[in-house]
């Protein structure tokens, strides 16, 4: 008798199972089609198909399976259905046992339950055998959750040690016996190329040896053919390295590599897969269903709203994310749009989520001191007049239009320039595309015109058209000399160094210029440098004793994430800021974090033109910051609550302040 085979299609947005053979016989069977027929099935080309959910695809077969017996036909199913419905029961098991008791792990309140305490006694036992270092006792509680669980989302601010307490699990997880479903023996790390080398790194200082790492996505720009050969390897490195945005062209091949390895999956940076239907997010809740432990990490868990925790879920549990969250994705939309945050939705989806994530705040970190330091400069007597003429102008059309949404681009243009001005009369010789750097607002503007300002209406008499253009021939920046001044007397005798921060690009290249004819090398962390120099030029800052280069001056938006630099820098010196809170607080995060000596302490200058508007954003920063710290005690973060009507508030708050100057 001839064998019904049942086959599963699970990619896009139609999942179904394929029943194929007697395909006539079937169709004849009046009472197995009134079963099919609950089961919405259609048939065509000799098959017939019966559609699922996520969340029901094994209750779907398992139906299929007891009717076909029902009838006395014999099945079987392809090796991807078994595939399939491993995967789904390992996680329903890892589950079960997870939401019982992963929330004592989480909340420190396990002394009560032996077994719990006797598997807490092993993993301390197994890192201090495995690990070179010695996890905090936060960060010891946060791998122990991560390995119990196996699924587990890291909230942990940044600098709290998030690679060690992931390699911490993972230590445990692959000291494991080969034969424990839990057992691990290789790690897949998606995040930004910028990550690659802190979790080399990071290995090395964890098990104190080094280990073989592949990237498949980076500056070394490996062909399709190479990325594959690693994959399809017999015997591939034990840690592999992707970029989020090269996993959609990798999709099958990892899966498969995951089906051949015992693999722990982590996803760093993780809110740059919260967009559901974006790419990324597609491709790498896909290939999660096939990793034996699945990890996420961010700060930032909702940057734009609680819908940007439905991803990481769905990444973490793929078959069982919707009973976690127990809300749609539209639900999670209008939670963010209309509730408050102690509203009584918003307490019951922390609560749902409790047991499956764990948050280190900045106050458990602990950290030794910092101190910030405002240097007000008065500007020299030609950026004084250039930036007076330029703001007065402005203030006439912010009166009559107030606004900085993103419908009205010029105002926009005219803060950025007048954040130029304030620190730099050169800089407003370039096009805004030239002199912004992975901002989307460069984006907006004419690249094609030679100077934008005439081009934006920015400037529009020809006499302070021809000074700005001969400003670099009449005078240095104040701030320049300040940086200068700086140095010399309190930074570079002392042999410390220093990171630099500056928006603008042209800024950063014409500082370094300045630098070298006053004696000082400096070196640039800026988007144009390639990877590989930029890992040499932090490996190399990292080192105290180094003092090849004492200056790195970077822009915020190309050393953002993963980067640490704390271990040689303890001094940060802000040519100006952004008014993003958020990437503001980031770039302090790089030089205080976790590792720290207790009496090391952290100096922040920030240099501020007099009577312009650099005063606007230090007190609107100031103002956010407050909200910030208060919404970062919260388990979820909600941070776009403190970024609304920046632009607008910017505007109105300077109008206010010009007028109020003698």
């Amino acid at each position: 008798m001839s064998i019904i085979t049942i086959d599963v299609v699970n990619n896009g947005d139609n999942p179904h199972f394929i029943i194929r053979g007697l395909y006539d016989d079937l169709l004849k069977n009046k009472r197995l089609l009134i079963s099919f027929k609950r089961l919405k099935y259609t048939s065509d080309n000799k098959t017939i198909r019966i559609p699922f959910l996520e969340v029901t695809q094994v209750q779907i077969l398992q139906e299929l399976q007891r009717l076909l017996d029902k009838f006395g036909y014999d099945q079987k199913l392809t090796k991807k259905t078994k595939q399939d419905v491993e995967s789904f029961v390992r996680e329903e098991a890892s589950f079960n046992e997870f939401a019982e008791l992963a929330k004592l792990i989480r909340n420190n309140e396990f002394d009560d339950n032996l077994t719990l305490v006797g598997d807490f006694d092993q993993f301390q036992e197994v890192l201090k055998r495995k690990l070179s270092r010695e996890l905090y006792p936060l960060q010891l509680l946060s791998a122990f959750h991560m390995a119990f669980a196996q699924n587990s989302c890291n909230f942990a601010v940044p600098g709290a040690g998030k690679t060690s307490i992931v390699y911490g699990a993972y230590a445990y997880l692959k000291n494991l016996p080969k034969e424990n479903e839990k057992h691990v023996d290789k790690l897949l790390i998606v995040g930004p190329i910028s990550s690659f080398k802190p979790w080399e790194d990071e290995y090395e200082f964890c098990f104190d040896r080094r280990t073989s790492f592949k990237r498949l996505s980076g500056s070394d720009s490996f062909s399709r053919k190479q990325k594959l050969e690693h994959l399809y390897s017999g015997n591939p490195s034990e840690v592999t390295l992707v970029f989020h945005g090269g996993v959609d062209h990798l999709q099958e091949d990892i899966v498969d590599f995951l089906k051949r390895n015992k693999t722990m999956v982590v996803v760093d940076e993780a809110h740059r897969i919260k967009n559901p239907e974006g790419v990324w997010g597609q491709s790498v809740t896909e290939i999660s269903k096939e990793a034996i432990s699945r990890v996420v990490l961010t700060g930032t868990p909702v940057p734009n709203g609680y819908q940007d925790l439905f991803n990481l879920f769905k990444f973490i549990y793929p078959y069982k994310f919707k009973d976690i969250l127990q809300f749609h994705y539209q639900n999670l939309v209008e939670m963010t749009q209309s509730s408050k945050p102690d509203s009584g939705a918003v307490q019951e989806l922390k609560n749902n989520l409790s047991p499956f994530f764990i948050r280190i705040k900045k106050d458990d970190l602990e950290l030794p001191p910092f101190y910030e330091h405002v240097i007000s400069v008065d500007m020299e007597p030609y950026q004084r007049e250039i930036y007076d003429f330029i703001e007065s102008s402005y203030i006439d059309s912010f009166k009559k239009n107030d606004s900085g949404t993103v419908k009205d681009i010029l105002n926009k243009a005219k803060l950025i320039r007048l954040r130029q001005a304030s620190t730099n009369p050169a800089l407003l010789t370039r096009t805004l595309e030239d002199a912004l750097e992975n901002n989307q607002l460069a984006d907006e503007f004419d690249p094609n015109s030679q100077f934008a300002i005439a081009k934006d209406e920015l400037v529009e008499d020809s006499v302070f058209f021809y000074k700005i253009s001969n400003y670099s021939s009449n005078e240095i920046p104040r701030k320049f000399s300040e940086i200068l001044t700086l140095l010399q007397s309190k930074i570079l005798p002392e042999n410390e160094k220093v990171i630099i921060w500056t928006i603008f690009i042209q800024n950063a290249k014409e500082l370094q210029t300045f630098l070298l004819k006053n004696n000082i090398k400096s070196k640039l962390l800026i988007g144009e440098i390639e990877q590989q120099e930029r890992e040499r030029t932090i490996a190399k800052f990292n080192i105290p004793e180094n003092l090849e280069f004492q200056v790195v001056i970077a822009n915020p938006f190309a050393v953002a994430e993963s980067i640490s630099l704390h271990m040689g820098c303890h001094n940060a010196i802000y040519m100006e800021r952004d008014y993003n809170c958020s990437n503001f607080l980031q770039s302090k995060d790089r030089i205080h974090r976790v590792g720290l000596p207790k009496d090391q302490v952290t100096n922040y200058y920030y240099i501020i033109s007099k009577d312009s508007i650099d005063e606007i954003i230090d007190s609107r920063l100031r103002e956010k910051i407050e909200r910030m710290e208060k919404i970062i005690d919260d388990d979820i973060p909600l941070f776009m609550r403190i970024d609304d009507q920046d632009e607008t508030d910017i505007i109105r708050d300077l109008i206010a302040n010009y007028a109020q100057r003698p």
